[in-house]
Order: structure tokens, then C-alpha cells, then sequence
């Protein structure tokens, strides 16, 4: 079979970009903004109640309750190298924390002492230039042996990946939770292995909904709005909106999913275009430039800096927030008195949370597999994959990693709401040109004037 490479998202988007940059500047009529007022506003939002999370969730992924199989505690492979094997990987990492580049650079040294002869070098890339960075190693051939990255579908139908059961032993692989594992699978054969998973939760601040005399966290649309109003009026940011490039497909979910919409109809066919959406977008923009609840210019604000930080320092009251984000409160020596609660939905969508899971993988560089064998079964070894979860604030993809914390108050909460998670299409491998798309252009959907059908059309393109 011929390979191809894929191009980097924002080449293969540069003229959508241009189309769309021009709609969100010049306005529109079909489905747009440009006439939004507070009655109609209103009207996109229902006032029914949400129903309960008993009444009826998406499939469980939870973590069995069962005993978990032991994980490996060996490096895996022999330490002799196949013929015309390399000891010599690279390994490219997304940078989760302030605290990510050390935890590797010991585990690595570590590695290497333990198996010598064997060298790791490391690339810890920030998260808002991962995409691009990978992307032009990809279109140069210039694979790296391991990748830790939120995607891996279309790299395994350019069949540039290695197969998950050529990487770690038996041991680990069963040790995977089912949910994390099957999400890891393209045509039948599993290339991704789950490393990490979070859930999102409304994070809510308890101080300032006192001043602002609210007695309970919103459990719909309606109500976070009417909150939302009640905390600016107080004084802080109602809600805190990210829909900047660093991970607004995360946030385009939870609205989307919270107002019925889907990112796809049937497994292969996007709808980012949907009705429902179209709707959903419609009210992001009357959160912002009717009601005026969120943060300036939310088209362009970053999670991390732009939400999480600031929620932390005591300027946003609500926001969605990710199972990791007590850690980087923690980090940052933050004393907001917060809550957790479910994520509001409008009217009777049934409860959920976002499940999101990130993958390590392998390329097929010339003789590179024993050595990646042997350094991926020593990053799942119970102590080593535990310590990575506790320092990063993640939760766990496998049974004894989410038997052994679920005491723990930093994951207990989190890995309880794992029963209603909802995931990305990941496995289809048009989710990474889409999910590009989202994260160049969902925020320009929030500007002043705004074609949302236009966006959205525009977007779902990105599927062909």
C-alpha cells in the first residue's frame, strides 16, 4: 500500500481560515449572529430542569470494580536487541505541567541505569505547538520512536504506526481498562495505549457565589446564565470561556454534547453543521456579546492561562474545569475556596462528562522496536505510571492504577463520574483534521456578528 503524509492542520486549513475570518468580520444571515438579541437569545435556552444522573447516562467506561491483574514488573523485552536493532529512541511528549519535563528526565535516567547501553532522548514539547511540531516531523519522515499525543487514528491509516501488542507485554495490555482500550483502536487493531484520561466537571467558586447570593451550583443553561449575570454583577467573570487553539474541542464538546448535538450522526459522518449546533454556537456568542458573562475576546483565550489561572486567582467564578486542575492550583499556590459539580445541560439532556484520553504510540523507524518495547513496559511499571498520575494530576487507563488511587480525594471524586463519560471520535481517522478545524476556527464563532451555520459548514469540511 502506498503511504501517505498527512500535512499539518493548519496548511491543509489555510483557505478555510481565510473564508471564515472573512465571515466572522463581515456578519451573515444564514444561522448567524448578527441579529442575536436577548429575546432570542432566551429563546435558544430552555428552562426545563436537567434530569438526574440516575435517570438514564451514556455507556459506563468506569473502572471495574474487580481485582485488577498485576501489572508487568519487569522492562518487558530481553535486553539483548533484535538484529539490527537501535538502543538509541526518541521520545516526543506533550508538557502537561510545570513538573512534566522532570518527571521524564528522571524516569529516563532511571531507564537508562536500570538497561544499559540504552539512551532515551527527549522532546518535551509545549502543548500549543505540539500539533504543529508533529506535524512537520510527520510531512519530513522525520518519525519519532515514541509520541505522547491526544490522537493517533490517522497516522495508523497512513500506517506509519506499530501495532500496541508488538509494544508492551501481555501484562499490561490486560491491564488497560476496556473503554480507554477500545478508544485506542483503528480497523480493528489497536495502535494507541492509553497513558492518561481526565473527566470535566463544573468548578464552581463557593466565595464568590455567596457574595453574589447564589445557594447552589447551576445544574442547567438556564441557570448558569442567570448565575452568570448574578456573579458579574458582583464583581467577577460569570464564566470562563476558552475557545483559544489550545484545546477548544474539549470545551466545543461539553457545549455541544450539553445541548444534544453530536460530532457525528453515525460512526464516519460529521455533523459539526448540525441544527443543534448552530444553536449551540449561537448561545456561546450571547454569552459573550449579549448577556456579556464571559471573559474578553474568549475567541482567543487558552485554556490553562486564560481560564484555569485566572479561575484560580479568583477572577472567573465558574468554568468547566478538568479532573487535573486541583494539581495546578496546587502548583500555583492558589487558596480559592472552590466546589465540583455535574456540568449544566440544556433542558433534558441526560447528564455526562467529557472523558478525554491521551496515547502513547510508536512509528515504524528501522529497528526500533525492541528498544521501544522495553522503555514502554518500564513507564507502565505500577510505581513508575502511579507517580507520573499523582505529580501530573491525571487520572488513570488502567484497572490497578484506578483501584490503587480511587481513595485518594484528588481522584476519588473524578473517577466517580467516569460512568457518564462521553469521548472524541477518536478512532476515526478524520477526528484530527476536525478537531484542527475546531481548534483554529470554533472561535471566531463568538465575534461580534458571526455566521455560525457558516462557521460550522466550513468546519465539517475539514471531515472530506
Amino acid at each position: 500500500m502506498k503511504r501517505t503524509v498527512r500535512k499539518p492542520a493548519t496548511t491543509l486549513l489555510v483557505g478555510v481560515a481565510a473564508s471564515l475570518l472573512a465571515t466572522a468580520c463581515g456578519g451573515g444571515t444564514s444561522g448567524g449572529s448578527s441579529a442575536l438579541t436577548q429575546a432570542k437569545c432566551d429563546a435558544l435556552v430552555q428552562n426545563s430542569p436537567a434530569p438526574t444522573a440516575s435517570s438514564g447516562a451514556p455507556a459506563s467506561s468506569a473502572p471495574p470494580a474487580a481485582t485488577a491483574p498485576s501489572p508487568t514488573t519487569s522492562s518487558g523485552a530481553s535486553s539483548t536487541p533484535a538484529s539490527g536493532g537501535k538502543k538509541e529512541i526518541t521520545f516526543v511528549a506533550g508538557s502537561y505541567t510545570s513538573t512534566t519535563a522532570a518527571y521524564w528526565k528522571d524516569l529516563a535516567a532511571k531507564f537508562e541505569t536500570a538497561n544499559p547501553g540504552y539512551k532515551v532522548n527527549l522532546q518535551i514539547v509545549d502543548w500549543n505547538n505540539i500539533d504543529q511540531q508533529v506535524a512537520t516531523m510527520i510531512q519530513t519522515k522525520q518519525y519519532p520512536d515514541i509520541l505522547n499525543e491526544n490522537k493517533f487514528s490517522g497516522w495508523a491509516a497512513n500506517g506509519i504506526l506499530q501495532p500496541a501488542a508488538d509494544l508492551v507485554s501481555p501484562s499490561v495490555q490486560n491491564d488497560f481498562i476496556p473503554s480507554f482500550k477500545n478508544a485506542s483502536v483503528y480497523n480493528g487493531v489497536q495502535y494507541g495505549l492509553p497513558f492518561i484520561t481526565s473527566t470535566r466537571a463544573l468548578f464552581y467558586n463557593k466565595d464568590a457565589f455567596a457574595k453574589a447570593q447564589i445557594s447552589s451550583p447551576p445544574t442547567t443553561w438556564r441557570e448558569l446564565i442567570d448565575d452568570a449575570k448574578k456573579l458579574a454583577a458582583a464583581g467577577y467573570i460569570g464564566y470562563g470561556l476558552p475557545l483559544g487553539s489550545e484545546e477548544s474541542q474539549a470545551e466545543w464538546s461539553i457545549w455541544q454534547w450539553g445541548n444534544g448535538g453530536d460530532w457525528e450522526s453515525a460512526p464516519g459522518t460529521f455533523t459539526a453543521n448540525s441544527s443543534q449546533n448552530v444553536n449551540t454556537l449561537n448561545v456561546l456568542n450571547c454569552l459573550t456579546n449579549v448577556y456579556k458573562v464571559t471573559q474578553a475576546n474568549p475567541g482567543q483565550t487558552n485554556r490553562t492561562d486564560g481560564v484555569f489561572h485566572p479561575f484560580a486567582d479568583g477572577k472567573i467564578a465558574m468554568m468547566a474545569g478538568a479532573s487535573f486542575a486541583p494539581g495546578m492550583f496546587k502548583q500555583w499556590k492558589s487558596t480559592v475556596n472552590y466546589g465540583v459539580a455535574p456540568l449544566p445541560v440544556n433542558g433534558n439532556v441526560q447528564p455526562f462528562t467529557l472523558g478525554v484520553e491521551d496515547y502513547l504510540m510508536s512509528f515504524k523507524n528501522p529497528g526500533n522496536t525492541e528498544a521501544v518495547s522495553k522503555f514502554l513496559n518500564f513507564v507502565y511499571q505500577a510505581d513508575n505510571y502511579q507517580r507520573f498520575l499523582t505529580s501530573q494530576g491525571f487520572l488513570p487507563a488502567t484497572q490497578s492504577a484506578s483501584t490503587a488511587l480511587a481513595g485518594n480525594p484528588d481522584f476519588g471524586p473524578f473517577l466517580k463520574l467516569l460512568p457518564t463519560a462521553r469521548f472524541y471520535p477518536s478512532t476515526d481517522p478524520k477526528f484530527p483534521s476536525v478537531q484542527g478545524a475546531v481548534q483554529n476556527q470554533i472561535g471566531t464563532g463568538v465575534a461580534p456578528g458571526a455566521d455560525a451555520k457558516s462557521i460550522l459548514d466550513a468546519i465539517n469540511t475539514a471531515a472530506k
